[in-house]
C-alpha cells in the first residue's frame, strides 16, 4: 500500500491476492429442504436454533423442551 504524506493510498492493483479457498458442502446439504428455527428458556435466556424437519436431532429437541418458532424452506429462504 501506497502512502502520500503519511495517508495510506488505496490501490487495487497494489493489494496482495488473497488465496482462493474452496469450500465443499456438507454431504447432507441437500438431503434436507424443510428447516424450522426452535427456542428454549433457559436460566431467563432464551437459546435458539435451526435444525431440519426431518433430522433425528428434531426429535431430541422436542423432548428437551424446545419450541417451533418458524418452519420454513430452504429452497424459498436462498432464493
Amino acid at each position: 500500500m501506497r502512502k502520500r504524506n503519511g495517508i495510506p493510498i488505496d490501490i487495487p492493483g497494489a493489494r496482495n491476492q488473497a488465496p482462493m479457498v474452496k469450500t465443499k458442502k456438507p454431504s447432507e446439504y441437500n438431503q434436507y429442504n424443510v428447516y424450522v428455527t426452535m427456542y428454549k428458556c433457559d436460566g431467563g435466556q432464551k437459546i435458539w436454533t435451526m435444525v431440519p424437519l426431518m433430522h433425528p436431532d428434531f426429535k431430541e429437541l422436542k423432548k428437551a423442551g424446545y419450541r417451533i418458532t418458524e418452519k420454513w424452506d430452504k429452497r424459498e429462504a436462498t432464493a
